[in-house]
C-alpha cells in the first residue's frame, strides 16, 4: 500500500471521528473527500491528482448536500418559558448584572440577574428580556402613564 494511502486513510477517519463528535455536518464532506482521494491513489500514484480530487469531491458533496441538512434541520421549538420574555416581575431579594437575585413571576421565585448597568432592589418591578436555562434577565419595566382624555 503506498504512503499516500495510509495518509488519505488517517484522513478519512480522522474526519469522521471528528463528525462522530459534533454531529454538524461539519467534515463529513471532507471524511468522503478522503475516501475518494484514497481511491484515486490506489488508480494514480500522483499528489497533484489525489488533492485535485480530494478538494472536487468534498466540495461537490458540500453543494449537493448542505441544502438538504438545512431542510432536514428542525427550527427551535418554543416552550412555554418564552410566552414570559417580555412580562413584568416583582423583585424578592437584590438583582444586579454580577449578582443572582429572586423575583417574582405568576407566584414562583425565580433567579434573575439585570441587564448590564440596571440594579434592581426588593420591592421594584422589572421586565424579562431573556431567559437563559433557570435564570431570568431582567431591565427596567417601562413606566406607564395613565391615558388622558381627550
Amino acid at each position: 500500500m503506498p504512503i499516500n494511502a495510509i495518509w488519505w486513510l488517517i484522513a478519512a477517519i480522522g474526519f469522521l471521528m471528528l463528525e462522530a463528535a459534533t454531529f454538524n455536518l461539519v467534515s463529513i464532506w471532507f471524511a468522503v473527500g478522503s475516501a475518494a482521494a484514497l481511491i484515486s491513489c490506489l488508480a494514480t500514484g500522483s499528489l497533484k491528482i489525489q488533492a485535485v480530487v480530494f478538494v472536487v469531491v468534498s466540495v461537490l458533496c458540500l453543494v449537493a448536500f448542505k441544502p438538504l441538512a438545512a431542510k432536514l434541520r428542525h427550527p427551535a421549538v418554543p416552550t412555554n418559558g418564552d410566552r414570559n420574555i417580555g412580562r413584568t416581575v416583582e423583585v424578592l431579594s437584590l438583582v444586579r448584572p454580577d449578582r443572582t437575585g429572586r423575583v417574582r413571576l405568576d407566584g414562583v421565585d425565580w433567579n434573575a440577574r439585570a441587564v448590564p448597568g440596571a440594579v434592581f432592589e426588593p420591592g421594584e418591578s422589572c421586565r424579562v428580556v431573556e431567559i437563559r436555562s433557570t435564570l431570568l434577565i431582567v431591565e427596567p419595566a417601562p413606566v406607564s402613564s395613565p391615558v388622558e382624555n381627550v
